[in-house]
């Protein structure tokens, strides 16, 4: 049965940095359990680029970004063009892999996309109202049972019935939004540009020519590897079968 490409989850890096990674074997994809308990296996961040660097052979690159809860890097080892999309002081978003090594939690990028800074306002925006969305929906704790009172030594008094109270109205819960529909002439677009590379194509290249909304090529690809017409013959990459 094939594996589902998990959905890249807009978070924080506060999120990402101060989780617990959790590694597992074989096919089943490591993810990180953030401290709102999210399990994230693919993330979406948004930052500025605090630095780069590049090893002297080009088999290694990594970017610094910071979105200004903490930093997290984001690392390439010999196909490392992918950074070339991106310098010191840029705004970025960024999806990829979560991984960690050495008690450093950091990203293996499958995009790099330069972005406004009205761009990262939403993105930041986005992830709050779902941190919010997520504590107003989480059950309110239990209330502690009250103290006995004390006897009292004189007699009960008769005590005029409360008054009505109008209850209080019930808080609606969170609409979560529903998966973007796929377009039938995006998902052939995307097939074709996929069928047309033999040894595989790379995510970034992928969602470039394609020219779609990225939510919904997530879900096109998603799809794909899913019904099991395409698979990832390395991270970062999508092959047809």
């Amino acid at each position: 049965m094939p594996i589902q490409r998990q959905t890249a989850k807009k978070v924080r890096i506060v999120d990402l940095v101060s989780g617990q990674f959790v590694k597992k074997e074989g096919m089943e994809p490591s993810y990180v359990v953030t401290p709102s308990n999210d399990n994230v296996s693919r993330a979406r961040i948004t930052g500025t680029v605090a630095s780069k660097f590049m090893s002297e052979d080009g088999n290694f690159g990594a970017l610094t970004i910071d979105d200004s809860t903490a930093t997290i890097r984001a690392k390439l080892w010999r196909e490392t063009n992918l950074l070339k999309n991106a310098e010191q002081g840029d705004i970025v978003m960024v999806i990829g892999k979560v991984r960690e090594y050495e008690d450093e939690i950091y990203i293996v990028p499958e995009l790099i996309k330069k972005i406004t800074p009205d761009e990262e306002t939403l993105a930041r925006l986005e992830v709050l109202k779902k941190i919010k969305s997520r504590k107003e929906s989480a059950p309110a704790p239990k209330a502690q049972p009250a103290a006995p009172e004390a006897k009292s030594e004189e007699p009960l008094q008769s005590a005029e019935p409360p008054a009505a109270v109008n209850p209080e109205p019930e808080s609606t819960k969170p609409v979560q939004s529903a998966p973007a529909p796929v377009s039938g002439d995006l998902r052939t677009k995307v097939l074709s540009i996929i069928e047309s590379s033999p040894d595989g194509i790379k995510y970034s290249e992928l969602m470039q020519q394609a020219g779609g909304p990225e939510e919904e090529l997530e879900n096109i690809i998603n799809e794909l590897l899913g019904e099991g017409v395409c698979y990832e013959p390395l991270p970062g990459k999508i092959k047809k079968i």
